[in-house]
């Protein structure tokens, strides 16, 4: 009964297992022995991830179909990515044991920056630009005007540009721009994820990649967003996206089923 009513529901407390129980069984016990027996079934408690209600089966289905008849090699993923003060401090730090874990920190966020890159299979970050703020369908277009200087034509190698559903990407004027290309020949596509579909995206990879070097070199990054130049700070986060291997972002294709 435990373990079927977890597969079910796996965000059960302790004592709302103990009490289904002992409703459902007629078996009264410990939250003790409710832990112990889930321990030796091999489950344990681990940071829950969330999948979004909203996804759809049937629309990740109609992308896999639609994205396999592209290869790796063909395809690349465009996104967005917001980075301040905040984004630079790690998440754990070393206390004594039965305290808390201490730093001062600034609490307001500060300048924020926005990092647009692209990703490649065959070049790993093959274009990126970087603005103060957020993007708007203005400096998105122009964003995507540069990238496509650098794409080729379908079917090449890096011919396929892949985003998610914000309303910035499927503005007309962009789909436009990039059917004004394919109408002089260049022959560039553009896909789009399936809602709330983040995990086909190789790219968040990169960007969490991205933050851990900001966080390794936290300190120098909230000094160049306080005190240095837009030039300097551009080129401190340009540097912390540049860290990206080639073979990291082959193997986050690869872990998104590309």
């Amino acid at each position: 009964f435990l373990f079927s009513t977890i597969r079910e529901t796996p965000d059960f407390y302790l004592d709302e297992l103990r009490d289904l129980l002992a409703v459902n069984c007629g078996i009264r016990v410990s939250r003790t022995t409710i832990w112990r027996t889930l321990k030796a079934g091999g489950l344990t408690m681990k940071k829950l991830s969330r999948i979004a209600l909203e996804r759809s089966h049937e629309k990740q289905l109609e992308y896999i179909t639609r994205i396999s008849t592209y290869t790796p090699e063909q395809l690349i993923f465009v996104d967005e990515s917001s980075v301040d003060r905040q984004t630079t401090y790690r998440g754990k730090a070393w206390s004594v044991c039965g305290t808390e874990a201490h730093r001062k920190a600034f609490f307001v966020c500060g300048r924020q920056f926005s990092v647009l890159p692209a990703l490649s299979y065959n070049d790993g970050i093959m274009h990126c630009e970087i603005i103060e703020g957020s993007y708007c369908t203005e400096t998105f277009q122009c964003f995507v005007n540069h990238l496509l200087g650098y794409m080729r034509p379908f079917p090449a190698p890096n011919s396929v540009i892949v985003m998610d559903n914000c309303r910035i990407h499927k503005h007309p004027d962009i789909l436009e721009m990039i059917e004004a290309r394919q109408g002089l020949e260049l022959g560039m596509r553009c896909e789009f994820l399936p809602p709330y579909s983040q995990d086909f995206n190789p790219i968040e990879l990169a960007f969490s990649a991205m933050k851990f070097h900001l966080q390794r070199n936290g300190d120098l990054v909230r000094m160049a967003m306080t005190e240095l130049s837009d030039e300097e700070i551009f080129l401190t986060l340009m540097d912390a996206l540049y860290s990206i291997s080639l073979t990291d972002c082959r193997s986050w294709y690869k872990y998104c089923g590309y």
